[in-house]
């Protein structure tokens, strides 16, 4: 295994070095850590993409506090460009099953847009008003949603009552 934990010493060692140590108080855990590694050019993306999906797994990285007004899938074969930016997570993932986007009624960040979905599973944002697909990590646009996907899932949100007000402003061009 690359990374050890010496539970006698809290001491967590990569390759025979310590490169950081987990204490414990009050019933929490802290992790510092420090590592360098080496690796060719394009493959330094690969070790930091699975770090950053275990940093996702925590509480704290979770959104808070959200209602959820719509879940709305969309099938694999609905993306229609993909766009050769790296991202922070493995394409075998990405390219797993349909994606679900869920919006938020009460969503604090407009970004990439006041109306957009989230693929939590995949770390992709949809921006509901133009179709382009974020990669949450990195904010690089990834892909774009087909045309058609793009107009149901406008129609669903259009539908809802949580939603109907901001596809009227955004999409619709209501003032």
């Amino acid at each position: 295994m690359a990374l050890e934990y010496d539970p006698k010493t809290s001491k967590i060692l990569y390759q025979g070095r310590e490169i950081g140590e987990c204490t414990h108080e009050d019933g929490k855990a802290r992790v510092r850590m420090n590592i360098t590694y080496e690796c060719d050019a394009d493959d330094w993306i690969v070790p930091l993409s699975w770090f950053a999906f275990g940093l996702n797994l925590l509480p704290q990285h979770r959104p808070k506090n959200l209602d959820v007004a719509s879940k709305i899938e969309t099938e694999a074969d609905s993306i229609e460009r993909e766009y050769d930016v790296p991202r922070l997570l493995m394409e075998k993932i990405v390219k797993r099953g349909g994606y679900i986007w869920i919006f938020h009624k009460n969503d604090p960040d407009e970004w990439p847009s006041p109306l957009h979905g989230h693929d939590y599973e995949k770390g992709l944002k949809l921006d509901a008003v133009t179709g382009r697909i974020f990669d949450v990590a990195t904010k690089q646009h990834c892909k774009d949603l087909k045309r058609r996907n793009l107009v149901q899932v406008q129609d669903r949100l259009r539908q809802s009552g949580d939603f109907r007000e901001k596809v009227a402003q955004l999409i619709d061009g209501d003032a």
